[in-house]
Parts: structure tokens; C-alpha cells; sequence
């Protein structure tokens, strides 16, 4: 799904892209995506998608039932049908399923050199990821540097390697051959660590001939076979196998080779396949305990083994452990973030090596300041924390003076003075004993000098914008604006449908003062997203960095990062996939030295991988880190602040509003915490998108989320537009909260304006019916409403929840928080009243025709005076079906903002 470029308050977004959920790699050469490619284990069922995405649409698949006996074969390919229904047509996708060995560490496609697509490596590298030590299906050994490669023989002696490259789709038509001379044969060089393996080759049948098969180790023949081989129909199927045993002490850098026997001079059998499998010694891995995760200050590890008789040996810095490492003698404590790799021995050999991460989190707090509206003031602070499974209830300190306490997860401070430095910690307590407590954070109440900005957060629009409306980026004493959108345009007589890239530029930045648009590239029959545009100032040329289709599919899976001089040309630095791996969702991230980084989501946007870019940004040069593995993550973004990355994204959720997490780490190349939701369950009903600093003098963080109205089944009036939170960090901790206006400064940055306190916050809160769920009513009112958080679910429909805010006040808005099943997205049909004495009600919110999902923004209107609120669920309806859905019942949260008036 495809947005086109949204220009808002003097900066530029680029495009970018909602993917599916497959699971796998989709790499078939074909354009309509209804063919997806993956990778499966000998005597396992492949994990088939539930949804595929065709076009702009994601949609449920059915697949046809197999059985585990398809897939008993290595090598083998396997056709599974699948059925879509496609704006109500029937519609047919194709799975082809490779089966491989459970742990390769080497697959190659032999001849893959010239094209280098290949499905059955695509499928290898999704299935193993780093563990395959090829980054690529084939390559020619160079030098001593290269870990695998072909060798080509001395030229002198006329002793060459030829190539076929054949179909993609299908190994055995590659191959390597040798020349024609009678001493002649073909050499593989392959890198491995200790351990011991299984080598597989693969020969292609196109001559009747006798020839010997071995491996060579430290000069010396370790293990030979004989191989026959007859003329094949098609000179290629089927191949004729051959497998080596090989057991390594050391690290060592074999070769697999091939020669004939009886000096003819006529070809060798040909290479087509090359694999080599990981076997483990007769000894299971050890435990490692516990299993890793988030962990608070620190963390005892054990090492177990079922067997008493083993060597375990481990390691703390990331590398692969053997007997050089420490051996494990009696629990260790970690005080860091740390990977634990160990491996077990016994007088067999090594067994696999098991891991474990360990994030040792500080559990920190946040304190934002921010206004009242009407205030002219930044008075308040809001203090937010992480909730723990071992507390109950948090208690909150202001300069070592208890001020309040909260079962939830946030706190307001009000009125506080001018130019006074606040120091707020929490404490957390369980049945009444104090566990932790937090680290600290300060925060400083101050008047804003300057002039600002005024963004309202519930329907995009700006209250107030004295720049003018200033876009672009200011390179020099100019404003440059670059475009990458879609264009149909005469070539060579006909016209095509592409991308065209243009270069406008202004003295001020504001609108009417911009030249007309200067066309630079043209790009037909091919697709992007995620387009996004970055000012490289040791280069003084402009990034363009996008995922790159061929058009109308979603196979392709490449990087497109392009250098454009301003005033002048483009270089293409990237147009494949980023060191052999698919890539859909990317950005760039810059660190504070100026080195760039490439975050992409991989394995069918599954994981998420960052590259060390080039000095230019536009060539990945390393995998520094695999993260998020399996976590489906979209719209991959980092921030740098105090010394931690954080690592944010949304899920793929359609257009529909998602829970946005994040992870921290003190390495990019380290270990990653889990991801942990930041927001509430709906991002406040958008999307994450990016974050941004702002600030000439003073560093504050916005976060970008869009709310994709006009793209849902019941369209808002309001569309598109994003919304913005302030994100705050301490010691890998981030919080993000929604406020009504976002008002923004030059020199301070962002300043958020919330309307009005809250008055719901601990309020007491009852229901008329038993709840489905253990939880009661009050958890609407304990400010927490992350999808981790209670809720309440009713028995019976309709249901009321009754808050009594316990004090008279003014209501100015309301949000209503509410459960989302992604995917099958809900609205809830309800009403909202207010009332002083608790008998009378009048209807402040008439909710029965709503069909906004997971989040609302409910100004109030009404300047009567309330005590006591009370939402009525009518109905829950399917936003997609219009079908009931009391199953998704859950309301998170319901919270008042306003003015007390007693």
C-alpha cells in the first residue's frame, strides 16, 4: 500500500509501505504476487502465511492440506496451492516450498554468477539467516580473504571453469564444468569452524563418466568417493549425489574437488549444487538458565547439562565458544546487557551452541513538561514508568516528597514554579513492600520566549503557522525539495508508466516561491516505496534511499540508494538486494560520527537488519545486526540519545492503528532488549511512522504517526494526517504520550499542551454487569492502556461503566481507548454522559454511529459543570463486515480532561 508524499510544517515524508505477513522468502521472478517462495526442514510442514499480499491488497489465504511425508526429501521443491478471495473473485496463489537439511551453513546454487537469482539459496538464507556463511548462491575464489568461492586454475596452463547460469527456479540447471585438458577437475574452497558436517554435491549427468569426488584438508586428501555418472535426456536431471563426512579440530578452510580417473580428455562432471550441514556430536546442547530476556539490575546464570560428564565452555562477547573459552564451573552474575553463547563436550566432539540474551534494563521514569491550554506557562510536568509484573502499586516522589500513587503507569504534576529544577522518582510496591526504585529524572517548568506553532493532534490541521508553510531542506543559502512520484511519460515514441524524480529549489522554502521542477531521473516498469530523501553533509549530496519493485510485484525485494548532487545528476549506488538479502520496509539511520546505516525489514519483512552504509550512504558494506526476529516489524526508525539506540517501528496492521514498540541497546551490533509497547494499543489511533528531533537550543523528540482516515472501510471525514507525540528517554527506557496541540518552538522544540488536567485519573469506577474478564471497572481510570494493560470486558450487551471523578469540574475533552484485534478491526456503538448528582444524565458523547477504532479524540462543547460520567456499549460491530463482535470487547481507558471547579 502506497501513500504519496505528505508535506507538513517545513519538512517532507516520503512514502512508505504496509507489508504482509509472510512467512519465508518470496523470490520467483514473478510480478503479479501470487507466487511466494520458503523454505522448509526435512520431515516438517512449512509455515504457509495466513495473509498475501496482491497488489495493494492483503488478503487470507486457504491452502490446500499437506503432510509432512511432502517434504522428506532435501533439495526438493514442492508445489502447494492456495485460494484468496479478491474483491469477491476466487482467486489462485502458488507456494513453491524448498526442503533443505535442518542446519546448513553453506548452499550454492553452482554457476549462479550472472544472473543471481536463485529460489532455492532465497529460501536457504531466509531459513538459516546468518548461520549460512554464503552471502551469495555462487562466486569465484579471488583470494586468500574470500571465506567460499569456485577456483578457476592457472590461465597459463589453458585450465578454465565454464559457467551455465540456467533457470532460477530450478538448481540443477546451473552448473560449473571444467575445461577439456585430461588432469583437469573442479575445486571448491569452503571456511568452516570445529565441529562436524555433512557435505552433499550435486553433479550434472551430461557425460557417461567414471571420476573421483574428495575433500582435501591442510594439503592432504581427507575422504574419497567414486562417482559414476550417464547422459542424461536433458543432460541435467536428475543429478547424481555424493555426500562427505568431515570432522574439523580447528578452524580450517577446506577444498571439495573433483577429477577424472584414467586421464581422458573429455569433460568432468559438472557441479550444480554444493551444501555442507552442520552435525552435531552425540551430546545435546547445554541449558542455559534462565532462558535470557529483560531483566532489572542483574541476573545469576546457570549453565546444566543433563549429563555430568560434559565440559561446558562459554562465552560473554558475543563469539562462538570452544575449549579456548571460560568453562563453566559455578553460576555467574551479568551486571550488563549481555549475549551468553555455550557449548557442551564430550569425548565425541562439540554439541550445537545454545544462546541466550539478557537485557539488564534500568527501570527508569520519564518527566516531560507541558502546558495547560490557556496557560502561557510550561508549569506541569507528566511523569511515565514502565509497568512491572512485580508491583501493584507505584508511589511518586518530587524532590524526595511523596506526591501521589497510581496503580497505572503515568502521573501529572500541576502548578508548579518558574525556573525550579524538580527531581521525581517512583517506587514500586507489592502488598505493601517496596521492590524498586526508579532511576530519576529531572525536569524544569519555564516560559516560552518566542513565537510558535499550534498543531492540533485530532483532525492535522495547524491552529497556527507563522512560517508559512517553509518545506524542504536548506542546503547552502538554498531550500531543495526532491519528489520520486509516479508518472507517465513519452519514451522512444511510447508512453510508459514510471517513477520520475525531480529537483525544485527556493530562496525562502515557502510556498509560490519554489522553481519549476527539474526532472533528473526517469525509472519505467519498475515500483517504489518508502521513498525518503537525506542531506549527507560530508558528501554535500542528497541521499534518496527506497524499496525498489518491479512493477506490480512484490518479489524483487531490493534496496535503491542513489546520490543526487543538487543542481545536478544522480549516481546509483544500490539497485538489488542489500548483501543477498530481500529487503522491503527500509530507512536510514545516522549515527552521531556521520556513519549511515540501512534498517530493512527481511525474511519477508519477519526481522529487521542493519547495514553499515559507505562513506556515500548509498552501498551496504556489513550486516552489523539481525533484531526483531519473527516480530513482523514496519516503518523501521532509530534515535540516538545519551549514549542508547532505540529502535522503533509499527506492525503491519493494514491501514488500521497499531501498537508501536521499541527496543534499546547500548550497541547497534549488541544485544537488543525485547520490544516493549511505548503509546497506548492503538498508537493513539495512528501508525508509528518516524521520529524527529527538534530544537536549535534545547533537544526534544516528536514522534510521527499517521491516521490513514481515508483509507478505512468507513472513510474519516478528516483523512489522512499524522499525529504527533512527544517521546521522552532515560538510561533505554522511552515514553510517548498523546496531547491535544503540539506547539512548536525554533530554539526549544516541542512543547506539548494538554487540554486540560485529568480527572479520571484513580477515579472510582463501577459497572452494572459482571465482567467477562477478572478485571474490574476501575482499571478504566489507572491511566494504562498499552496492550499489555488490563481492560474490561462485559458478560452481557448493552453494559455501563460509571466514573465518579469525585469532585465537580468543567470537561473540555474525553478519550475513549479501546481493544483491537488486528485484522479484524472494531467500532464501538455507545454513548457518553454526564452528570452532578449521579441520577440525572446528560449525553455529552452520542457515540451509536461511531466507526473510529482503538482510539478517540472527543472534544466537549458543553460548559455545564459534572461529577460523575457514564459510557453506555451498545454494540460492537466488525468495521470490515458490519458483523457483530462482542468477542472483541475490551475498553482500556476513559479519561477526562477538563478544569475542577470544587
Amino acid at each position: 500500500m502506497i501513500q504519496n508524499k505528505l508535506r507538513t510544517k517545513g519538512y517532507i515524508l516520503g512514502v512508505f509501505l504496509l507489508g504482509n505477513s509472510l512467512q519465508g522468502m518470496a523470490s520467483t521472478g514473478k510480478t503479479d504476487g501470487k507466487h511466494i517462495v520458503i523454505g522448509t526442514v526435512i520431515n516438517r510442514q512449512p509455515q504457509l502465511p495466513t495473509n498475501i499480499q496482491i497488489g495493494t491488497d492483503k488478503l487470507a489465504v486457504k491452502w490446500e492440506k499437506t503432510d509432512a511425508s511432502l517434504f522428506n526429501t532435501a533439495f526438493k521443491q514442492t508445489e502447494i496451492k492456495g485460494e484468496v478471495n479478491r474483491k469477491g473473485t476466487k482467486d489462485t496463489v502458488m507456494a513453491y516450498v524448498w526442503t533443505l537439511p535442518e542446519n546448513l551453513v553453506y548452499l550454492i546454487d553452482a554457476g549462479r554468477i550472472a544472473p543471481q537469482s536463485s529460489q532455492i539459496f532465497e529460501a536457504a538464507k531466509a531459513l538459516r539467516g546468518q548461520a549460512l556463511f554464503n552471502d551469495k548462491p555462487d562466486q569465484k575464489y579471488t583470494s586468500a580473504t574470500d571465506l567460499w568461492g569456485y577456483v578457476e586454475r592457472e590461465q597459463h596452463e589453458n585450465q578454465k571453469v565454464y559457467v551455465k547460469a540456467g533457470n532460477e527456479a530450478d538448481w540443477a540447471s546451473s552448473y560449473l564444468s571444467d575445461g577439456k585438458d585430461k588432469d583437469e577437475g573442479l575445486t571448491y574452497k569452503l571456511t568452516l569452524q570445529p565441529g562436524r558436517y555433512k557435505v552433499w554435491v550435486a553433479h550434472v549427468p551430461n557425460v557417461k563418466l567414471n571420476f573421483t569426488s574428495y575433500l582435501r584438508v591442510n594439503q592432504k586428501i581427507y575422504d574419497t568417493k567414486q562417482v559414476s555418472t550417464t547422459i542424461a535426456e536433458d543432460w541435467v536431471h536428475p543429478p547424481v549425489w555424493v555426500t562427505h563426512e568431515l570432522k574439523l579440530a580447528q578452524p580450517a578452510t577446506f577444498t571439495y574437488e573433483s577429477n577424472k580417473i584414467g586421464g581422458k580428455e573429455w569433460e568432468n562432471g559438472s557441479i550444480s549444487l554444493i551444501a555442507v550441514e552442520q552435525v552435531s556430536a552425540n551430546v545435546e546442547p547445554p541449558f542455559i538458565s534462565p532462558s535470557g530476556g529483560d531483566v532489572w539490575g542483574s541476573q545469576t546464570v546457570e549453565l546444566q547439562h543433563k549429563d555430568p560428564s560434559v565440559e561446558i565452555y562459554y562465552t560473554l562477547d558475543g563469539s562462538e565458544p570452544d575449549k579456548n573459552s571460560i568453562k563453566y564451573s559455578i553460576p555467574f552474575t551479568l551486571n550488563k546487557t549481555t549475549r551468553v553463547n555455550a557449548i557442551a563436550y564430550n569425548t565425541e566432539g562439540a554439541s550445537k551452541m545454545t544462546s541466550a540474551d539478557f537485557a539488564i534494563s534500568t527501570w527508569a521514569i520519564t518527566a516531560t513538561p507541558f502546558k495547560l491550554v490557556g496557560e502561557n506557562e510550561v508549569k506541569n510536568v507528566k511523569i511515565n514508568w514502565m509497568q512491572r509484573n512485580d508491583a501493584d502499586v507505584y508511589k511518586i516522589y518530587r524532590n524526595g516528597t511523596l506526591i501521589g500513587e497510581t496503580r497505572g503507569d503515568t502521573y501529572d504534576d500541576y502548578g508548579l514554579s518558574l525556573g525550579e529544577n524538580y527531581t521525581y522518582h517512583v517506587e514500586g510496591y507489592k502488598e505493601g513492600r517496596k521492590i524498586a526504585t526508579s532511576e530519576p529524572q529531572s525536569a524544569m517548568p519555564f516560559r516560552p520566549s518566542q513565537d510558535c506553532d499550534v498543531y492540533d493532534n485530532r483532525n492535522g490541521q495547524y491552529l497556527k503557522n507563522r512560517k508559512g508553510g517553509i518545506a524542504g531542506m536548506k542546503i547552502g543559502n538554498l531550500y531543495f525539495s526532491y519528489r520520486l512520484e509516479r508518472k507517465k511519460k513519452a519514451v522512444s515514441g511510447q508512453e510508459k508508466d514510471g517513477w520520475l524524480l525531480s529537483e525544485s529549489y527556493s530562496k525562502t522554502g515557502k510556498e509560490g516561491s519554489w522553481s519549476t521542477p527539474r526532472e533528473i531521473a526517469f525509472y519505467p516498469g519498475v515500483n517504489f516505496e518508502g521513498i525518503g530523501f537525506r542531506y549527507n553533509e560530508k558528501t554535500g549530496k542528497v541521499v534518496l534511499s527506497a524499496h525498489y519493485e518491479d512493477q506490480g510485484g512484490y518479489t524483487a525485494a531490493k534496496i535503491f540508494l542513489a546520490q543526487i548532487t543538487p543542481k545536478g545528476g544522480i549516481e546509483v549506488g544500490t539497485m538489488e538486494r542489500p548483501l543477498g538479502y530481500d529487503s522491503r520496509d527500509q530507512a536510514l539511520f545516522i549515527d552521531d560520527d556521520g556513519t549511515g546505516y540501512l534498517l530493512s525489514a527481511t525474511n519477508m519483512n519477519s526481522d529487521i537488519n542493519i547495514y553499515k552504509l559507505d562513506e556515500t550512504w548509498t552501498r551496504p558494506v556489513a550486516l552489523v545486526n539481525t533484531i526483531c526476529k519473527g516480530q513482523h516489524r514496519e516503518t523501521p526508525s532509530i534515535i540516538k540519545k545519551d549514549g542508547e539506540y532505540y529502535f522503533f517501528s509499527s506492525k503491519a496492521s493494514g491501514w488500521y492503528p497499531s501498537q508501536a514498540m521499541y527496543a534499546s541497546a547500548e550497541k547497534l551490533d549488541g544485544v537488543w532488549t525485547s520490544l516493549r509497547e511505548i503509546g497506548n494499543n492503538s498508537t493513539f489511533g495512528a501508525q508509528f511512522n518516524n521520529i524527529q528531533r527538534r530544537g536549535t537550543n534545547h533537544e526534544t523528540f516528536g514522534v510521527w504517526s499517521y491516521h490513514w482516515g481515508a483509507q478505512y472501510h468507513h472513510k474519516d471525514p478528516d483523512g489522512n494526517f499524522p499525529r504527533i507525540s512527544v517521546a521522552k528517554f532515560n538510561k533505554g527506557y522511552a515514553s510517548m504520550d498523546y496531547y491535544r496541540y503540539i506547539e512548536f518552538y525554533d530554539s526549544y522544540g516541542i512543547v506539548p499542551v494538554q487540554n486540560g488536567r485529568n480527572l479520571t485519573l484513580n477515579a472510582p469506577a463501577s459497572t452494572t454487569t459482571v465482567g467477562a474478564n477478572p478485571h474490574t471497572a476501575s482499571c478504566i481510570t489507572d491511566g494504562a492502556d498499552m496492550n499489555s494493560s488490563v481492560y474490561f470486558q462485559s458478560s452481557t450487551y448493552p453494559y455501563v461503566l460509571t466514573i465518579d471523578m469525585q469532585k465537580k469540574a468543567k470537561i473540555s475533552e474525553l478519550n475513549l481507548s479501546t481493544k483491537l484485534v488486528n485484522g479484524s478491526e472494531t467500532a464501538y456503538k455507545y454513548t457518553i454522559e454526564g452528570s452532578v448528582d449521579g441520577e440525572h444524565f446528560q449525553t455529552l458523547v452520542d457515540g451509536t454511529d461511531n466507526w473510529q477504532v482503538g482510539f478517540q479524540i472527543l472534544p466537549i462543547t458543553d460548559s455545564s459543570v459534572y461529577r460523575y460520567l457514564r459510557l453506555t456499549v451498545l454494540r460492537i460491530i466488525n468495521v470490515h463486515n458490519n458483523n457483530p463482535a462482542a468477542w472483541a470487547d475490551g475498553v482500556y481507558e476513559l479519561t477526562a480532561f477538563g478544569t475542577p471547579v470544587e
